[in-house]
């Protein structure tokens, strides 16, 4: 096995601290995705506008755990997809990853062509996104150019992520893991989950199709018991017609009846009309009569009350002598009272808008001292007594004694033979992890209310000065209403309006109500007065006219005697015509009826003849849905199952990953590890996939049986060869597209336990570059980022924004 002083030599030899890196230049004709540039504003933790370039084919991108690092990834996937690790967790909006006025901009080549996507937020928090190729722009609309994008990408938001990325979870679950759940990891990562969805839609399929069926055997049930009620119907089809004729036999008759007694009665029709004739004479001479007698009743009270009429308006005329001189004193004491009152109204409206902003002041203040209280209350809940700020501190001044101690662990080794250096060093190492150890006691109280604690602190300012200003505000507006209210008081003064004078314009008031209704009723009996005029001459007339008609009515009386018996006659015909009428109509109605029961009998009868010429057609589709059923059921229980083609894709990719996954197991072991066994199995019902590994004893192992570094080396052995297999895929529609650019995200490097083991697994990391055009790994292990050529230093400044601080 090579040790670590092997590859020193060979860094010696090769004259530089990165032979492992030499700078490889991408080809960005090579085909599939090759990342150029990105560029960052307001997007998560970094708010200035960043620019980050890939001009390497190896780049690392190293920083603090927490730094803004993975970061850079999701950027990738929001310019290209509008999603990110952080979107897909469930109350993740976009807003809370990109702010407005921030974009994400990617440049990227796939094949000869060079493209830039931006996508962002406007001022307003309006979306958009913009494309370009080779610097010229992609018309369409959002939708249509994230359609664009996966066409020229080739992949989905998950087949990307799937492809492109290599992050530390994945490289841990693919040993940890059941083997059920690695299968799962295999169907993620191949894109094979399809047929499981495919699968679901199938189900569903099969569900729909069983109520279809279900529907038509009860819809073919159903009608075939309607089509049992024809005999029926026609029975009594034929039944309703035969009474329909005999009803209409009667109506014949009725009418014959009906036309004899008309003639007759239009024979009498002659002295008929002579006797409504007198009858209305001696009617309308009835009317006259007392008309008359009405009218000479209302004239004897007429005469009656005439002189009882004077004597009330002479009364009248006296009592409202005085009533203009009232009128005159009443309309000078109510202008100078209205003055009186409009000034107290315009007091009392000064005193309410007192009162408004008393109201509103009090109000306010109430709810600013409520929210006040509240944040102070919440302080006292809060677990800890450090802010952000005071929490920033800490965690870096813990970073730096934990970098120094770790540097001077290093420092002693280098000059051991040197022990004054070392004893100072030692004594330096003490008092930093004494720093350290008081430091990390007040790191233990920094939680996630720190950050709570400093909004708080500086909502309570923001309290304190509204309320200050609502006080002072308050105060202004009251004195001016003051000062305007002694004014007025002023001119009520002036005025000099006593109560006694109030009380003399109420009782004036009172005084010319009183004398204007008896004014109106004095007016009233003058104008009854003149229409009753002289009585006596039309009391005369009147009797006169009550003579001659009393003897009209006598002459026209013994007339109607010579019409009795011809009049009674004609009465008793018309009886009869009438309840002829009647029966024609009970006739009628009965026909009609029947009419309309025959068209309904016989569209109902031809309702059924057209549902038995439906049954056919029915019992067909019945067939051919059964015969989909079985299809489908073929495709839910058989191929999209596990079973099915998963197991059959999963185990057509195993030999190829086993090949390539032993390479890189021995590749990263120093050939300690070279061999890798994986296949699938079924075990009650569950299907999994199952890692062995030829141990140090010569036999197979499982991979859990493994240490944490032995485990983490079987991962990226088995992770890179998938790597190297799915860049090498066929391009299928949007599932599938050629990835030559390929991140990894830590790659659990902490877990190896020996530098050597990193050294193999970065050099490991440098031969995937025959498979892809670029390889960036992100990493908080500063030793390894220094094998790169290519380094992107990622910190955080003060108030935990995201900064590149060395780029080379």
């Amino acid at each position: 096995m090579r040790t670590l002083e092997s590859f020193i030599r060979r860094d010696k030899d090769k004259e530089t601290k990165n032979i492992l890196n030499p700078k490889e230049q991408p080809n960005p004709e090579a085909g599939g995705f090759i990342i150029d540039s990105i560029e960052m504003k307001k997007f998560m933790r970094y708010l200035d506008k960043t620019r980050i370039v890939f001009p390497e084919k190896f780049t690392v991108i190293v920083g603090s755990t927490g730094s803004g690092k993975t970061t850079i990834l999701d950027a990738i996937t929001f310019a290209l997809y509008k999603s990110t690790s952080r979107t897909d967790l469930p109350g993740v909006k976009i807003e809370d990853v990109c702010k407005n006025d921030g974009y994400v901009q990617l440049f990227f080549y796939q094949g000869k062509n060079k493209y830039g996507v931006k996508r962002g937020l406007t001022n307003n928090g309006k979306s958009y996104v913009t494309l370009k190729i080779n610097d010229e722009p992609i018309p369409g609309s959002i939708p249509e150019i994230d359609e664009k994008i996966k066409d020229i990408v080739g992949l989905d938001y998950t087949g990307f992520r799937n492809s492109t990325f290599v992050r530390q979870e994945e490289m841990k679950q693919l040993g940890s893991e059941t083997g059920s759940e690695r299968l799962e990891i295999f169907q993620k990562l191949f894109r094979l989950e399809i047929f499981g969805k495919a699968q679901e839609r199938v189900s569903e399929k099969v569900k729909k199709t069983n109520l279809d069926l279900e529907r038509i055997v009860v819809a073919v049930e159903l009608k075939k018991e309607y089509v049992s009620e024809i005999p029926e119907k026609k029975k009594n089809l034929e039944e309703k017609k035969t009474k329909m004729g005999y009803e209409k036999v009667k109506l014949k008759m009725t009418e014959k009846m009906m036309e004899e007694k008309e003639k007759e009665l239009k024979e009498l029709l002659g002295k008929h009309e002579e006797f409504l004739k007198v009858e209305a004479n001696i009617e309308s001479a009835k009317k006259s009569l007392s008309n008359v007698d009405t009218r000479l009743e209302k004239a004897f009270r007429e005469a009656e009350g005439t002189k009882v009429l004077k004597d009330e308006a002479e009364k009248l005329e006296k009592e409202t002598k005085n009533i203009e001189m009232l009128r005159m004193e009443a309309d000078g004491l109510k202008e100078k009272i209205q003055k009186l009152q409009s000034l107290k109204n315009e007091k009392e409206i000064y005193e309410k808008q007192e009162k408004g902003l008393r109201d509103e002041y009090e109000k306010e203040a109430e709810k600013l001292l409520g929210r006040l209280m509240e944040k102070e209350k919440r302080i006292k809940g809060l677990r800890t007594e450090i802010n952000k700020d005071k929490a920033f501190s800490l965690l870096r001044t813990q970073g730096k004694l934990d970098e120094r101690i770790s540097r001077i662990e290093k420092e002693v080794e280098w000059l051991k033979d040197r022990l004054n250096i070392v004893e100072k060093l030692r004594e330096e190492q003490k008092t930093a992890k004494e720093n350290l150890k008081e430091i990390s006691e007040d790191v233990l109280n920094i939680n996630v209310d720190s950050f709570l604690l400093s909004e708080i602190e500086n909502e309570i300012i923001i309290i304190k000065k509204d309320l200050e200003k609502k006080e002072k505000d308050y105060k202004k507006k009251t004195s001016m209403l003051s000062e305007d209210m002694k004014n007025i008081e002023k001119k009520i003064s002036s005025l000099g309006v006593d109560e006694e004078e109030e009380k003399r314009l109420e009782k004036l008031r009172t005084l010319i109500s009183d004398m204007q209704k008896k004014k109106e009723i004095l007016e009233m009996k003058k104008k009854k007065l003149q229409e009753i005029g002289d009585v006596s001459k039309l009391i005369n007339d009147l009797k006169t006219q009550k003579e001659e008609i009393v003897e009209r009515i006598k002459i026209l009386s013994s007339r109607l005697e010579v019409f009795d018996e011809s009049e009674k006659r004609y009465t008793g015909i018309g009886e009869e015509i009438k309840q002829l009428q009647n029966k024609k109509m009970v006739l009628t109605n009965k026909i009609s009826g029947f009419e309309t029961e025959i068209r309904m009998l016989e569209k109902e009868v031809e309702e059924l003849e057209n549902i038995r010429k439906e049954i056919d057609e029915i019992e067909k589709k019945e067939k051919e849905l059964r015969k989909k059923l079985e299809t489908y059921s073929l495709l839910k229980e058989q191929v999209f199952h596990k079973k099915g083609i998963v197991m059959y894709a999963i185990n057509k990719l195993m030999p190829h990953l086993e090949i390539e996954a032993s390479k890189n197991l021995s590749d990263l072991t120093d050939s300690r590890f070279n061999n890798v066994k994986m296949e699938t199995y079924e075990e009650n019902k569950k299907y999994g996939v199952k890692i062995n590994v030829v141990g140090p004893d010569t036999l197979w192992h499982d991979v859990q049986e493994f240490s944490g570094g032995e485990r983490t080396q079987i991962n990226a052995a088995l992770r890179f060869a998938i790597a190297k297999e799915l860049s090498s895929l066929p391009q299928v529609g949007k599932t599938y597209g050629r990835m030559k650019t390929l991140f990894i995200d830590e790659g659990d490097l902490g877990s190896l336990d020996t530098e050597v083991s990193r050294e193999l697994f970065v050099k490991k990391l440098f031969d995937m570059g025959k498979f892809f055009e670029k390889i960036i790994l992100i990493t908080h292990l500063t030793e390894v980022s220094e094998r790169f050529a290519s380094r992107i230093q990622i910190g955080m400044t003060a108030n935990g924004e995201s900064r590149v601080e060395v780029a080379r």
